[in-house]
């Protein structure tokens, strides 16, 4: 007897608490009861933690399917112990640690408005030549071209007088949706809502890689990743790839992940 989940065999699974908005409680199977047990119980070892279904569904013969609720997270408690028995005295044990939501950073502070718009400008899973670590690089690099532009006469990028981040952010004609930020455009807002809600969603495959993606993009915003300029020049724009130049002064670095990175001509 084991357990199971997305279509492979599994001893331990993390979870995220089930009431975060898009999320729902954790399909797991149990595969190979034996036939004559009939329906095997479930129990948590701390049903305050996790709670499961107190009867498994049939999906199969010998293939049974249950729910994981998670009502708290586990952080600093250790994991839960999940356990299918059956009547002949078969048993599956699952270690069941349970994870806070991702969410992102408050849309008032620098760090919110840059991580939004690192999660709305950079490749994301869904594309089809999506590689983390490359896209990962390509936020750092989004990164740069903010700071640089706050440090070097932000009038020039249409952000005279900017203080901050999200001055820099919010120039008109400079980032697609957020020129009146935080007010930004509704389908950016709808889009990263949705891969929230995917990064928070126990039961879909994609979970993971969108879990992924966020974080790398809160932490690049935060300052939890060190961001190395990698042009001697600095950078001072990007553009989708294939879509030409910013203009005549700029000068292009290199494409990645998508987008097309530039230096300021002499």
């Amino acid at each position: 007897m084991r357990f199971r989940r997305h279509g492979a065999d599994v001893t331990d699974v993390t979870i995220h608490i089930s009431s975060t908005e898009g999320n729902s409680p954790a399909s797991i199977q149990i595969a190979d009861v034996p036939r004559s047990d009939g329906v095997p119980s479930i129990t948590s070892s701390d049903p305050d933690v996790v709670s499961v279904d107190d009867r498994p569904r049939i999906r199969a013969v010998g293939n049974f399917s249950f729910y994981l609720s998670a009502l708290a997270t586990t952080s600093g408690g250790g994991a839960v112990t999940v356990t299918a028995a059956t009547r002949s005295g078969v048993q599956a044990t699952l270690r069941v640690v349970v994870d806070a939501a991702i969410e992102l950073p408050d849309p008032a502070t620098e760090a919110g408005a840059v991580a939004r718009l690192l999660m709305s400008e950079a490749r994301g899973p869904s594309h089809a030549d999506y590689v983390a670590a490359d896209t990962l690089d390509s936020m750092m690099w989004m990164q740069r071209v903010l700071e640089n532009r706050l440090a070097s006469d932000p009038a020039q990028f249409g952000a005279r007088g900017a203080k901050n981040l999200i001055d820099i952010i919010r120039a008109p004609n400079q980032f697609d949706g957020f020129s009146d930020y935080p007010n930004y455009d509704q389908g950016v807002r709808r889009r990263l809502q949705q891969m929230v809600h995917l990064a928070n969603n126990d039961n879909d495959r994609a979970q993971p890689d969108f879990r992924i993606f966020i974080q790398n993009a809160i932490d690049v915003a935060r300052g939890r990743v060190a961001v190395r300029d990698p042009s001697s020049t600095v950078l001072f724009a990007w553009r989708a790839a294939g879509t030409g130049s910013p203009g005549p002064r700029f000068a292009r670095f290199r494409t990645l992940a998508g987008n097309t990175f530039f230096t300021l001509r002499p």
